[in-house]
């Protein structure tokens, strides 16, 4: 049976799933907004809910986590990521002629500057810290000798959190991209949470790059 450390541990785990799900549905919601700086806002406060969520289970759950913002490597890991992934899913099928990332975007410098902004400062660093810091890590706990399996199933869950508001082919997507963002945290010494913040919001900005430039 399992023990009450396991069981708070699981509950916390479902309701923190059940709300971040939520607010992702939420914010599902926002791009039908029509003000520009009304949609960004209620965005930008959907994800801070989704990082207070993750926080606020880890706390619970005494996962604790030292961020080291001073490792220059694992910058140069994220970033080395990142780059490898965008040249494999954006820019060599999109010189080829056909596009994985999405359909052409249309060019504006605001459009640059606010991917930029919110890929650097939101999504990356948000969507790093529920999948990539709370969930791998509270999911390899429960598999203590295959913690592989941890790494595997938060990866699926990142996987499956972009079908809210994506499609099938995005999932496939993000499943394999989550895969190699948990894999290199959990095999590289030096990959630590704010170079993979760093490589996921420059992975995404780039496939806006893109979509804007190439596809």
């Amino acid at each position: 049976m399992m023990d009450a450390t396991k069981r708070k541990r699981t509950a916390i785990l479902i309701v923190s799933l059940l709300l971040i799900t939520g607010f992702t549905l939420l914010g599902g919601l926002c791009y039908s907004v029509e003000r520009t700086w009304l949609k960004i806002l209620l965005l930008v406060l959907v994800y801070c809910a989704d990082a207070a969520v993750s926080v606020v289970a880890m706390k619970l759950t005494g996962i604790k986590h030292e961020f080291d913002w001073k490792n220059a490597k694992q910058y140069l890991i994220g970033v080395a990521i990142a780059l490898s992934l965008s040249l494999l899913i954006a820019f060599i099928p999109a010189l080829c002629g056909f596009s994985l990332v999405g359909q052409h975007s249309v060019f504006s410098w605001f459009r640059i500057v606010y991917c930029f902004l919110f890929y650097f400062l939101v999504v990356g660093p948000v969507e790093e810290l529920i999948f990539r810091v709370y969930l791998q890590d509270a999911l390899t706990s429960f598999f203590i000798k295959r913690k592989y399996l941890g790494v595997v199933l938060a990866a699926l869950a990142f996987g499956l959190w972009h079908l809210i508001n994506g499609s099938l082919l995005q999932v496939l997507f993000t499943f394999g991209i989550g895969l190699v963002f948990g894999t290199c945290r959990y095999k590289i010494r030096d990959c630590k949470y704010p170079g993979l913040a760093v490589g996921h919001g420059l992975y995404d900005f780039l496939n806006e790059i893109v979509r804007i430039f190439i596809v």
